[in-house]
């Protein structure tokens, strides 16, 4: 019994952590244009997997397959709220909601005539308010996708707490299977 005990707490202390293999999504809005790429905790990117939108009444719009670098893009018909969902099989699955928000408060196809308030630049280049928005959007989103990134890659990792909480539970389960034990036996 000591010996089966032990072979235990020793598969259970070598163990490598499940989520080595958890699926993440990884998705964003710029220009109007769905990117992004979809990839594995601590092993790549997710290549041929099946991505499906669908709107915020959950009725699908788009069906696709991620690239060689795990990456998709798709420009939707109009900014609504967009529910993504990745299947690389196995039961690997993963989803993502991209609110409405996130496309802007300007349409991508406002043009200069719909706008009445039209603002001159020092070189007197004529912009709508509009088109600075607009503007000031991309480059917002442009500046905010590498950090978006790093975020979503550092919410897969696993963190000190995370394995100090794995050992703390092989720590009592060793204790409840030794407890058990010397019940059996008979010794309290």
């Amino acid at each position: 019994m000591r010996r089966k005990l032990v072979a235990l707490l020793a598969c259970l202390a070598f163990a490598t952590p499940a989520a080595a293999h958890r699926l993440k999504l990884f998705a964003t809005v710029e220009d109007g244009t769905i990117s992004g790429y979809a990839f594995f905790v601590g092993s790549g990117r997710a290549h041929g997997a099946a991505l499906s939108i669908a709107d915020a009444t959950g009725k699908p719009v788009q069906d696709m397959l991620t690239d060689a670098q795990g990456a998709f893009s798709w420009k939707p018909p109009a900014p609504q709220t967009y529910r993504l969902t990745v299947n690389a099989g196995d039961g690997h699955v993963s989803e993502a909601t991209l609110e409405r928000s996130r496309f802007g408060g300007v349409p991508a196809n406002t043009t200069s005539e719909e706008s009445d308030d039209a603002t001159s630049t020092q070189e007197g280049v004529t912009l709508s308010q509009a088109q600075i928005e607009r503007a000031v959007e991309a480059a917002v989103a442009r500046q905010m996708r590498p950090l978006l990134e790093a975020y979503e890659a550092a919410e897969g990792r696993t963190r000190f707490n995370d394995i100090m909480g794995g050992i703390g539970m092989i720590i009592g389960l060793a204790g409840l299977a030794l407890w058990g034990s010397n019940r059996k036996k008979g010794v309290s």
